[in-house]
């Protein structure tokens, strides 16, 4: 499957084109909305929890985007993988390609996405040098996002798979998506997590990549290998689990399309 994806990458070129094009047509700001909206929600949650919930997290802005911006990666290549059969039905009708092109193409799409927003987190680096610590530790930082990727792209498949078959899958989606939310530390430290908790929580891969990036950018310690293990156990069991599923109903997308 895999090959043949690598095989027909023109085709992937041309949906990650499409895709990344298609949420900036006819907008004023162009792709300023994609540092826009990170932005405003920064701005807004750094008011609740600094001034009003005082949660005492130094240089909290940047503490709270080192966990938005990998997790709306996260969220949107989902959410745009579990539409992607649906959104290309024509396609998928009438040209023979390998179907796992569909989530990989809304994962590329949204990584360049994660990019962009990236600027933020270097634009508050830049206005509190401080809280940047240069150290070895840097080198970690291509593993956090290989395994990041692993996992978005497993749940990808998933979705991709199971919205063509069961239409209602969007919808429990967006209840699983709302419930990890609470379930990452977007606006705490994993270290305040009681332990009976922290050992569920901890099996949330999101939870590794988030305090991954923290550590080694506003600490300059290397991450957590024991939050890397289980998120690199939880994303490999995902793959396995994806690539089955997504195999058991790609010759299927043209009928239930």
């Amino acid at each position: 499957m895999f090959a043949e994806l690598i095989k027909k990458r023109e085709v992937l070129d041309v949906l990650v084109q499409k895709d990344f094009k298609a949420r900036y047509k006819d907008k004023a700001l162009g792709r300023f909305w994609s540092l826009a909206d990170p932005l405003v929600m920064v701005i807004v949650f750094t008011i609740v929890f600094e001034y009003i919930f005082k949660t005492g997290q130094p240089y909290f802005p940047i503490f709270l985007l080192l966990g938005l911006t990998p997790y709306r990666f996260f969220t949107n290549s989902v959410n745009a993988a579990a539409g992607s059969g649906l959104d290309n039905a024509q396609l998928v009708k009438k040209v023979a390609f390998p179907r796992i092109i569909l989530p990989f193409a809304s994962v590329l799409s949204h990584m360049r996405h994660f990019f962009i927003e990236l600027l933020l987190v270097l634009g508050l680096f830049l206005y509190f040098p401080a809280a940047f610590h240069l150290s070895i530790n840097l080198l970690w930082l291509p593993l956090v996002f290989a395994l990041q990727c692993l996992f978005i792209q497993s749940v990808a498949m998933i979705v991709a798979a199971l919205n063509v078959r069961y239409r209602d899958t969007q919808y429990m989606l967006n209840s699983v998506l709302l419930i990890l939310y609470w379930m990452t530390p977007l606006f705490y430290s994993f270290s305040i997590v009681p332990r009976k908790l922290a050992l569920f929580l901890q099996w949330n891969p999101m939870v590794g990549v988030v305090e991954g990036y923290r550590a080694i950018l506003l600490k300059g310690a290397p991450p957590s290998f024991q939050l890397l293990g289980v998120a690199a156990i939880t994303s490999t069991l995902l793959l396995f689990i994806g690539t089955y599923v997504f195999k058991k109903y790609e010759k299927l997308f043209a009928d239930y399309l």
